[in-house]
């Protein structure tokens, strides 16, 4: 993809915009860096609800840019080096490992799945009953911070989150002696915002909302696996490179609200590539909150060859997410190792909900902390799941 002069010129008209405001309260410059993250992304990709930033100008150094610029070419904002060492210190890695844009096109992930069946309302999740801490469900595992907003929030919605995740092996689940019952296995390492659980059926079942990862797909027909970075707003999700086992894999999340897009900066540590896209968010399911924080491992849902359309899920043994931090707008940061009664622990079952296929290990101390997550495939993650 070539940038188009219109493009660039846009952009330009929103940097003069921004600078007007660097004499102005702080607010007032975030209100205007979030224009900029909205707007800016307007180059087109080959998929109509995804797009990307301008490429940066030759000598483009994320470390000294400023805040706008920053903004500009969709790159993460930089923090507080005093006042958050750590996450400047994953921040300033990813940065200086950012060397090779990727620029190619987007394919769908297997298309089509994943989608709502049409006797499922999303809006049911508003009837759920909350439970504390731990929670099971067919098709996600891993931690959902809950801070309980009901509308949109500029300073008290979750507006950014991040993580590094870790590319795992992607097989056959164990013990598998009956051959393909389906013609993939699916496993989803995914982080996100407003994901949340819905009731399909009556049965419940993890959905994400604005959310990036690796979509880890072993074929059963070919007995290969593939590994590939996506973009995706609910189950729509768009493939963009391809990773590989042992990768570490950056991402960071911005949420803007309302039906507008997100955006999402995304890279590959160890080839040094990566990209920026902005995501149209389709809104039929209502608008974005900034609910829920999500660090997940996911199975796609709902039209799999498996009982209530659950695909299942690839064996893939661990996964690891490090860094793992979300943030409002008021810049206040927040943990999947909270422990607090907000905080949602998912694991995911069996389609029979008798068994655990896919756990999460979660702490605020030990060989978790604060900003970490492991997630274990278990034994019993037979064919589509256990038997009861």
């Amino acid at each position: 993809m070539k940038t188009n002069t219109k493009y660039v010129s846009m952009i330009g008209a929103c940097l003069a915009l921004a600078l007007s405001f660097v004499a102005t309260p702080a607010t007032a410059q975030s209100d205007a860096v979030r224009a900029i993250y909205m707007s800016a992304g307007n180059v087109p990709t080959n998929i109509a609800t995804v797009h990307t930033y301008a490429d940066p100008p030759k000598g483009f150094n994320p470390l000294t840019a400023s805040d706008v610029e920053l903004a500009t070419y969709g790159f993460p904002q930089r923090p507080d080096r005093q006042a958050d060492p750590d996450h400047y210190a994953l921040w300033e890695r990813a940065m200086k490992a950012a060397k090779i844009r990727w620029n190619g096109e987007l394919k769908p992930l297997h298309a089509g799945v994943g989608m709502i069946p049409a006797s499922a309302s999303p809006l049911q999740s508003t009837a759920e009953a909350f439970t504390p801490l731990q929670r099971s469900n067919i098709s996600g595992s891993g931690v959902m911070l809950n801070n309980g907003r009901t509308t949109w929030s500029n300073s008290y919605s979750f507006n950014d989150i991040w993580t590094v995740i870790s590319v795992p092996v992607a097989t056959q689940p164990f013990d598998n002696t009956t051959g393909c019952t389906a013609s993939d296995y699916v496993s989803v390492s995914l982080t996100g915002i407003d994901g949340k659980i819905i009731f399909p059926n009556g049965t419940p079942v993890f959905l994400p909302e604005e959310n990036v990862g690796v979509y880890e797909d072993f074929s059963c027909v070919y007995g290969v696996a593939s590994y590939t970075a996506y973009v995706g707003w609910e189950n729509t999700l768009n493939g963009v490179f391809s990773l590989n086992p042992g990768d570490l894999f950056y991402t960071e999340v911005h949420a803007f609200g309302g039906c507008n897009n997100g955006s999402a900066f995304v890279e590959d540590l160890r080839t040094l590539t990566y990209g920026s896209y902005t995501i149209t968010n389709p809104c039929f399911v209502g608008p974005q909150i900034g609910r829920y924080a999500n660090w997940m491992v996911w199975r796609p849902c709902c039209n799999g060859p498996n009982p209530y359309g659950a695909w299942p899920l690839a064996n893939t043994i661990g996964i690891s997410f490090d860094g793992a931090t979300a943030l409002n707008g008021l810049g206040k940061q927040f943990y999947p190792g909270s422990q607090a009664s907000s905080t949602q622990i998912l694991t995911m079952t069996d389609d029979g909900a008798t068994q655990a296929i896919e756990v999460v290990n979660q702490g605020s101390t030990g060989y978790q902390g604060q900003h970490s997550l492991f997630f274990e495939t278990t034994g019993c993650a037979y064919t589509g799941g256990c038997t009861p």
